[in-house]
């Protein structure tokens, strides 16, 4: 009997993944582990949940340092009083749970500012400072 390479040894591990998943979850969770996986460059070691975890609190910390860098601007540089700073604070993060559920809202409000303070572009140039 021939010896089986590493290439086919890889090979049938993933289909043994694949039916595992297809088993537990139906094609519908395949598919979804595969589109996850090749959206991400996921190796099959690591758990989609575990970097679903990491993704979410990395975007928890970013949209802190946001909302602080914003408050604190308002506060420090612009002289404006506690009272405006937190109903600011508020209505943001109102926005930040709308524009997450609504994708529509969302982008049409980024069409509405990029053509009122070239939005896009000033973004564009503080992530090619970084």
């Amino acid at each position: 009997m021939a010896k089986i390479t590493k290439e086919q040894k890889l090979y049938l591990e993933g289909m043994a993944h694949a039916l595992q998943i297809a088993n537990k979850e139906g094609i519908e969770g395949l598919t979804r582990e595969v589109n996850y996986r090749g959206a991400n460059n996921l190796p099959l070691n690591v758990k989609s949940t575990e970097l679903t975890a990491i993704a979410r609190m990395r975007s928890k910390e970013e949209l802190m340092i946001i909302a602080t860098a914003m408050a604190d601007t308002m506060n420090t540089d612009m002289k404006l009083p506690p009272s405006v700073v937190l109903d600011f604070l508020r209505k943001f993060n109102s926005k930040v749970d709308i524009f997450r559920y609504d994708k529509v809202a969302l982008e049409k409000t980024q069409a509405k500012l990029d053509s009122m303070y070239a939005l896009n572009e000033t973004i564009k140039r503080f992530n090619e400072e970084e």
